[in-house]
């Protein structure tokens, strides 16, 4: 079996780890929570991710989708 390249991210974020986590199992990536911290009036919370380089984009992307739709 051929795997792609594989890739570890940092990601900052305001989506809860819950979520989060749920939505790297879906994308088939391995995530661990580094740090928890409150700016302003939000959390952000910090996220190490890994695994190839097309299912890591595509848990980017899908995080991002759920930060704006929680923003509207």
């Amino acid at each position: 079996m051929r795997r792609g390249v594989h890739t570890i991210e940092t990601v900052i974020s305001s989506v809860d780890s819950e979520r989060a986590f749920r939505i790297a199992d879906e994308c088939l990536i391995e995530i661990r929570l580094v740090e928890t911290r409150r700016e302003d009036a939000a959390w952000l919370h910090e996220y190490e991710v890994s695994g190839e380089v097309g299912k890591v984009s595509k848990f980017i992307n899908r995080l991002r989708q759920v930060e704006i739709k929680r923003k509207i």
